[in-house]
């Protein structure tokens, strides 16, 4: 029997109720398959920061890095919850584990299942059939947005200049758009024709 260790942030509000329900389908598939999981919670977020004045416990980035086979991560951010430098409480949970796991890939799968409605306008409709949806979303995840560089320019204290520049690589870029092409040749190709393609979006 294979166990797997799997650490747990459940971080805030609607992270708590994802990931509550993610365990309770762990609890499904260890009841039903030779697979078993040893889990670790660990708190964190801006609830967690407006209760103790940390992100999260001391050693958790250890415990993530050498302690676990997965990192389930619920959503961070919380009302108020602000750090004294202005940032979001709980945002160096993140950056952090992005960072210094490399964790450089954002892969996003979106498929329609049959007899799955989907909200459009306020409602739930059956506007697409399940065979016409079906295609995954790579994003890098260590730089751009979340590797700024910036600062401000204030000769005589007075500050005139302030610069926020995006740092993007040629290594970084290559490698994600390197995994989007393996990923599209062991695919079926768009459902429209068959063809796999690659498409580059900027948001």
């Amino acid at each position: 029997m294979a166990n797997h260790r799997i650490t747990v942030l459940p971080g805030d509000g609607t992270g708590r109720e994802v990931t509550l329900e993610a365990l309770n389908l762990l609890n499904v598939v260890e009841q039903h398959s030779p697979l078993s999981f040893s889990i670790t919670e660990i708190p964190c977020g801006g609830q967690y920061y407006l209760e103790t004045g940390e992100e999260w416990p001391s050693g958790s980035f250890e415990h993530c890095r050498d302690d676990s086979d997965a990192i389930l991560l619920g959503a961070i951010g919380w009302p108020g919850a602000v750090k004294p430098n202005g940032d979001l409480a709980g945002g160096q949970v993140i950056l952090g584990l992005r960072s210094g796991l490399d964790l450089f890939a954002n892969v996003r799968p979106i498929k329609l299942y049959n007899g799955i409605r989907h909200k459009i306008h306020g409602e739930f409709k059956q506007v697409w059939s399940a065979g016409q949806v079906d295609m995954v979303f790579f994003r890098e995840n260590t730089e751009g947005l979340y590797a700024g560089m910036g600062g401000t320019l204030a000769p005589g204290g007075r500050e005139i200049v302030a610069t926020d520049t995006r740092v993007i690589t040629r290594a970084a870029t290559e490698r994600i758009v390197r995994l989007a092409f393996e990923a599209a040749k062991g695919r079926n190709g768009a459902p429209k024709d068959g063809k796999s393609r690659v498409t580059c979006i900027v948001k």
